[in-house]
């Protein structure tokens, strides 16, 4: 039994590991002998106390400028915690100590008291240190909270919730030093307490802003300057936040309502915008730039007099879709017009300019002449390309011949029928119907007025001027003199 106790206590790796066994060893050992030993080894431990007293103290010298803190504390509570733990560490043995007098006798007994009460000492002073820097720190800290809510950033020219970090911070400390049992200021108490208040303000102001930068970034470029009022009145709601109001207002929550209000109107705005813009504008300026206004089957072939009444009649039926869809949509920029001059500012602030409406309309307008002239473009080299010959065109890919020609041998003459002049004139008809189309499509603006005044406001005239298809139309009316000479 001696040789297991000496044994036992041979590696004395922890004092109070090693003071709970000699505890336990004194309570299952009677013999007088082995108390006495048992006396011996708490003498030893003791001793050795006296070496952990100095590794704490080295520990505390190495890490006191920055000790290891828990992840989940802030600064203050965590350097409170780590100075307890030593204290803690040193103290729990002591306290063991104490009660056997006759160690606390002994002749280096003096020397491991001195040393305990000295680290204990400093380790209770640093953790008032740490105390009393922070109670000094609290109303510098809550001065942030006379800030106002929101700020313009002079780099990105943004808005952001103006809410001091120190201020949450200070909450942090707050609490963790009450779970720790260590008095709390009364100021901080106060902060403590509007914690909620001051997370829901903050999460609230930052889904605004948000929500804001969300909305400006779903603007179509071209709608932009006339929208510029709008935007300037929903800025005039948030100004409130940036000026006057502080997070110890009692007003934030009227406040925060009232902008979330001005965004939603925003955003039902900015949608309808865009709607209008993308299904009724966008959409229908494709189906007329794609639109042919020429039929020109691969697989037949026609009569002169059959090609002209054919093309006349399609025509005719792809004027009207053309008018239709333009007529659409100038609706849908009158409409988008209205949205945006029909809006309520609560503001003061100056509506959109006419001029600024007038280039909105202006740029739509030129679009629609835009895909106007795509389209007639389109059509007259569609026709251009199936009525031109085609050398070395692959007879199985070869495309029907287009025109019904009789040859009759007249001896020294051949004769065509109809004549290469009348195949030309069909064309040039055709050529002429599709232009004469644009007659009827009247530019935007001038749809009220009677029919006879309406005649003089269409797309006719600007399309007609373009270059490139009047090009394509002299080609056009000269494409059979080539084959003349062939035939």
């Amino acid at each position: 039994m001696q040789d297991f106790v000496d044994h036992s206590f041979e590696n004395i790796s922890s004092i109070s590991h090693s003071l709970n066994l000699l505890h336990k060893f004194q309570n299952v050992l009677q013999r007088e002998s082995l108390k006495a030993d048992l006396d011996s080894k708490l003498n030893i431990i003791f001793l050795n106390y006296g070496l952990e007293l100095e590794k704490t103290q080295q520990l505390y010298e190495k890490l006191k400028q920055d000790p290891p803190i828990p992840r989940n504390l802030p600064p203050v509570a965590g350097n409170i915690t780590w100075s307890r733990h030593l204290l803690k560490r040193i103290e729990e043995p002591m306290k063991q100590f104490e009660a056997n007098q006759n160690v606390l006798a002994g002749k280096d007994a003096k020397k491991i008291i001195k040393m305990y009460n000295k680290i204990a000492r400093t380790l209770v002073a640093f953790e008032f240190t740490w105390y009393k820097a922070w109670v000094q720190s609290i109303d510098q800290a809550k001065t942030g909270l006379q800030a106002t809510l929101i700020i313009r950033h002079p780099d990105d020219n943004k808005l952001y919730v103006n809410f001091d970090r120190d201020i949450f911070q200070l909450i942090r400390e707050a609490k963790c030093l009450d779970r720790m049992g260590i008095e709390i200021p009364e100021s901080a108490k106060i902060a403590l307490m509007q914690e909620e208040k001051f997370k829901t303000f903050y999460r609230q102001l930052n889904w605004a802003l948000t929500e804001y930068d969300r909305i400006v970034a779903e603007v179509i470029p071209v709608t932009a300057m006339v929208l510029r009022p709008h935007f300037k009145d929903m800025e005039w709601k948030l100004r409130p936040g940036m000026t006057t109001l502080t997070w110890t207002s009692l007003n934030i929550d009227p406040y925060i309502n009232h902008v979330h209000s001005g965004l939603n109107k925003l955003q039902e705005l900015v949608s309808c915008i865009n709607d209008i813009i993308e299904n009724r504008v966008e959409k229908n300026l494709k189906i007329v730039s794609k639109t042919l206004l020429v039929d020109l089957p691969e697989d037949s072939s026609f009569t002169v007099s059959d090609f002209v009444v054919m093309q006349q009649s399609h025509i005719s039926g792809q004027s009207r879709l053309l008018q239709g869809k333009n007529m659409e949509i100038e609706n849908a920029v009158n409409d988008l017009v209205h949205q945006i001059e029909t809006y309520q500012f609560e503001s003061q602030i100056d509506g959109v300019p006419e001029k600024d409406i007038s280039k909105l309309r202006g740029h739509y307008n030129h679009f629609m002449y835009q895909a106007l002239l795509f389209s007639a473009k389109n059509s007259m080299n569609a026709l251009k390309k199936r009525i031109g010959s085609r050398k070395g065109t692959n007879i199985i890919n070869a495309s029907k011949p287009f025109f019904e020609v009789g040859v009759q041998l007249i001896p020294p003459f051949v004769s065509l029928s109809p004549s290469l002049d009348e195949i030309q004139q069909c064309i040039n008809r055709s050529a002429q119907a599709v232009l004469s189309c644009y007659k009827k499509i009247v530019d935007w603006g001038y749809s009220s007025l009677p029919k006879e005044k309406r005649a003089s406001h269409t797309f006719f005239d600007r399309i007609t001027k373009d270059i490139e298809l009047v090009k394509t139309a002299l080609l056009l009316t000269g494409c059979i003199q080539g084959i003349r000479k062939t035939v």
